[in-house]
């Protein structure tokens, strides 16, 4: 196991020197870049003429191992010899996302409860769907932090879960404008609720997770994969809440569809707190 350790280590030490090595032949990129996503999305997948997509994709890549996001950052260069040259070779898994996280947070006053946070799947989007809703939760998130610079936290209400009550308001907004439905390829996308116009709890509860992703909150996508209601478990201020985007709500503890009876937030009561008129 220590063998195999070292093994990885020396070899991001390597890619890292030869990296620094080719800097000045290499395409520039942007690495401050907010989103690995938009940057990654037509990494080369070739090494030395070797076309390594069938087995490769940069983003999953770059988001399934933390040291290697430590040692090239979003550079797609560093990332494809990695994998060429050592990856394969160590057993990494390039093309498919994998990590997950089981966190326990505070339910309540007296218990706890897990929440899984996992890199969540799209729904189905294309490449440009995506980077389309990415776009569009990303400028929403912006929106959304930009209100809440004017909100001062008071105590039993934090930012986080007014920041969920308002992204929840946007989407049930945007769902409010579309189409429910259970049919076609975009009711169970985040594209489908912001552009397409088509909706569904599914749909809602993804749209509403790539903001909550861009305003830096974890989230569990509760019943996913099943036809009973959806939405976001969160951790919101340190504690377990949930957001709807159907609903257009937020709150600390339990969702209603599992049994929660706590206050919820409302957009209009968040748009008031944040002074957006």
């Amino acid at each position: 196991m220590k063998k195999s350790i070292a093994k990885k280590s020396v070899s991001l030490m390597i890619v890292a020197v030869f990296t620094v090595l080719m800097f000045f032949t290499t395409t520039s990129f942007d690495s401050r870049a907010e989103d690995p996503y938009e940057i990654l999305l037509s990494a080369t997948t070739v090494y030395n003429g070797v076309d390594y997509s069938a087995e490769y994709d940069a983003y999953c890549y770059y988001m399934n191992y933390a040291d290697l996001r430590a040692a090239f950052g979003m550079d797609p260069n560093a990332l494809i010899m990695h994998y060429a040259l050592y990856g394969r070779y160590e057993g990494r898994i390039a093309n498919r996302l994998i990590s997950s996280e089981e966190v326990v947070v505070p339910s309540g006053d007296s218990t706890v409860t897990v929440i899984e946070i996992t890199q969540h799947d799209n729904g189905g989007m294309t490449a440009k769907q995506e980077q389309i809703a990415r776009n569009k939760a990303s400028q929403i998130a912006t929106e959304i932090k930009k209100a809440a610079g004017n909100y001062t936290p008071k105590k039993g209400t934090g930012v986080e879960i007014l920041e969920c009550a308002y992204a929840a308001g946007i989407v049930q907004a945007y769902c409010n404008d579309g189409t429910y439905t259970t049919q076609g390829k975009n009711y169970r996308t985040a594209y489908g609720v912001f552009v397409a116009r088509e909706y569904s709890s599914e749909g809602a509860t993804r749209a509403l997770g790539l903001i909550l992703d861009y305003l830096g909150i974890r989230w569990e996508h509760a019943n996913i994969g099943t036809y009973a209601d959806q939405w976001c478990r969160v951790i919101a201020d340190g504690q377990e809440g949930y957001a709807d985007g159907v609903n257009g709500v937020a709150g600390y503890g339990k969702s209603s569809l599992e049994g929660g009876n706590g206050k919820e937030i409302s957009y209009a009561d968040v748009r008031e707190m944040f002074s957006v008129y």
